[in-house]
């Protein structure tokens, strides 16, 4: 009997020592298990991250470009105005002393403005104008914004004085019209 309980507490004492064994190897892979899980969800909600990131992104760069489109169209608006000027400027500097009259408030009278009247020199010194600015190059379009007469208007007077002109001077040549 002495012998059957020998073996009894052998076997509870492999027992003793081998259940936390075991316990601790079964734990250990659970373990390893939960971190590979955990690892994979990481990952996942990484790529989620970093795939929103990437949409935030992709959604800047658009509405930057859009942003510098609208901005490269005004600045190219300001240009042409600028550039307008400019043309309004050297004409003025060109013509001041001659548009001077037009801006006085009451012109003298004379012999000749008694047989002229004020909107046939008017009209005379507006067709002059349209005629340099023909020659300088601005198109139709520009001139009449320029001097608030109607295209048709300032290319009617345009083709008039370009006949009259090949009458007169058939060698003549202009610039081209842009």
């Amino acid at each position: 009997m002495y012998m059957g309980f020998e073996l009894i507490v052998a076997v509870l004492a492999f027992a003793l020592i081998s259940i936390p064994i075991l316990a601790w190897i079964v734990l250990r892979r659970i373990s390893a298990a939960d971190k590979i899980k955990d690892s994979k969800e990481e990952l996942r909600s990484l790529e989620n991250s970093l795939s929103m990131l990437i949409k935030e992104l992709q959604d800047s760069v658009q509405k930057a470009l859009g942003d510098m489109e609208t901005s490269a169209d005004k600045l190219s608006e300001m240009i042409e105005a600028a550039d307008d000027r400019i043309r309004q400027l050297q004409y003025y500097y060109e013509y001041g002393e001659e548009l001077r009259p037009l801006v006085s408030p009451q012109p003298q009278p004379t012999a000749i403005s008694a047989t002229v009247t004020p909107v046939e020199t008017n009209s005379a010194i507006r067709h002059k104008e349209v005629h340099d600015l023909s020659r300088k190059g601005w198109s139709s379009v520009q001139i009449a914004k320029h001097t608030g007469m109607s295209t048709d208007e300032v290319q009617l007077i345009i083709n008039l004085m370009e006949i009259s002109s090949m009458d007169a001077q058939p060698q003549q040549t202009r610039q081209p019209m842009v």
